[in-house]
């Protein structure tokens, strides 16, 4: 039987859409579970693989330096990174701490020998590639399409038509509307509340919770995300979008298919997005909003309301333990923790926190230069002194590592000077959390809360809040 007790895994995908649509992430997580490894030694990310900023990666790496690991498994070589230069970086943390990286397709790399590295590289090369390769034809794809003014699909409330889209007039399920009416319905309804989730449970309650149809046009979406990026597609209003994903390459342009709604109404959607963009009320009535974790399981505590003789009681629950429909349920603690109590555990931190500032005053913290900034500084002058150019892009790189940790020890400085400073102007300001208001909670909270962990035993609620400074 193998020893997993200093192993973990890591997976990602590229995209949040990948994700949703079940394109790998939940299969990969799977298969690392049947290799043997629990849920909570798995890191994964939704993001590019070229990317250094991933949190699950980054997490991986720390534990490789905290000498916590001997093993990382990953399915394949390009699910860990896509860039050359950075499996170069994280290369040298591996062979540094004697970590060994397993595939779940087969092998793994021994960084201890010139084949094993040789072999390391070629990998790396090749992943990149792959993602240049993936980028060259999307970018190829867009372009070609939008000289054509072609559309890449339909969305609910259209079908295909050769190279376009067109209103689908057939009947809607046993109703007798058409798709075209009920697309109308859900934009309407919109509108008319300004809320996605609320919009999502009256289409659900009216038209039934399961979808029809084996393709995304044949029914209206059913998830808050998934919904929201129905809405904002411009094909509703008879104009096409290319890039989508790219806002910096991002167009609109005319089209000429027929559009079900009106582009005054499409711009009022955008509009009603914008001024509230996670629905209309939530960060108003949830100060905490994506800050509260269950202690059990790590999820993001959902807040849930509800009125009895007309006082509103607000709470936070595990979705962990209340899971969507078709989810499976992964953790037990299924009690309904008090939203007030959360809040003033944050709070008293925080004057905690700002007490312990005032009294501290004028004297500034001093950062100590990092060991590991101070060491990449030495073995770039080594390496200089040797004059030898076969190290010069070793060197490449581990300037460009000096340069990354510089940069970030720097955002570090300025974002602690800033949280101090609003701290200490919370501590000195008579009365300040009795005259607050909600909408100054959440970005005081945001700003300085990095999260409130919740916690039951018997009755009692616990709430432990953890500070970005």
């Amino acid at each position: 039987m193998r020893d997993l007790s200093r192993a973990l895994g890591y997976c990602r995908v590229s995209t949040q859409r990948q994700h949703s649509e079940g394109h790998g992430l939940e299969r990969y997580i799977d298969k690392l579970k049947q290799y043997g490894l629990s849920e909570e030694q798995i890191h994964w990310d939704i993001e590019s693989g070229a990317s250094d900023k991933r949190k699950g990666y980054n997490r991986v790496l720390e534990l490789v330096r905290s000498r916590k690991v001997d093993k990382i498994i990953v399915p394949c070589f390009d699910r860990f990174t896509r860039s050359a230069l950075g499996w170069e970086v994280a290369r040298e943390e591996l062979q540094k701490f004697g970590v060994e990286l397993i595939f779940l397709d087969g092998g793994s790399l021994d960084l201890e020998t010139p084949e094993g590295l040789f072999t390391s590289r070629i990998l790396a090369a090749m992943s990149a590639q792959v993602r240049d390769k993936n980028r060259y034809n999307a970018i190829q794809g867009h372009r070609y399409f939008q000289e054509k003014r072609k559309i890449y699909q339909a969305i609910f409330g259209f079908i295909k038509n050769a190279d376009s889209v067109v209103p689908n007039k057939k009947q809607y399920r046993n109703t007798n509307k058409t798709y075209i009416e009920v697309a109308r319905e859900c934009v309407e309804m919109f509108i008319e509340s300004g809320e996605l989730s609320g919009t999502i449970r009256k289409l659900v309650n009216k038209y039934g919770l399961e979808r029809v149809g084996k393709y995304k046009y044949e029914d209206f979406p059913r998830d808050v995300s998934a919904f929201r990026r129905w809405l904002v597609n411009p094909q509703l209003c008879g104009m096409v979008r290319y890039y989508p994903f790219d806002s910096e390459k991002q167009v609109t342009v005319e089209s000429d298919h027929e559009g079900v709604i009106s582009v005054a109404q499409h711009q009022q959607i955008i509009q009603i997005l914008s001024t509230h963009p996670c629905g209309r009320r939530r960060y108003v009535t949830n100060p905490l909003v994506g800050l509260c974790k269950c202690a059990k399981c790590g999820s993001t505590m959902e807040k849930r309301s509800n009125k009895v003789n007309g006082k509103t009681y607000e709470h936070l629950k595990c979705p962990g333990a209340y899971p969507k429909p078709r989810q499976h349920k992964k953790c037990d603690v299924r009690t309904y923790f008090r939203l007030g109590d959360a809040v003033n555990a944050a709070i008293q931190a925080l004057k905690n926190k700002a007490e312990s500032i005032v009294d501290n005053m004028p004297a500034e913290n001093t950062e100590e230069v990092p060991p590991e900034i101070l060491e990449l500084q030495q073995q770039i002058l080594k390496l200089k002194q040797l004059k030898d150019p076969d190290f010069d892009s070793t060197i490449e790189i581990k300037e460009q590592r000096l340069e990354s940790l510089i940069k970030t020890l720097e955002l570090n400085l300025v974002a602690d000077a800033s949280r101090t400073q609003i701290l200490r102007g919370i501590a000195m300001s008579d009365g300040f959390w009795e005259v607050v208001t909600r909408e100054e909670l959440t970005a005081i909270f945001h700003e300085l809360v990095e999260e409130v962990v919740c916690s039951a035993s018997g009755r009692s609620q616990f709430f432990a809040a953890r500070l970005k400074i």
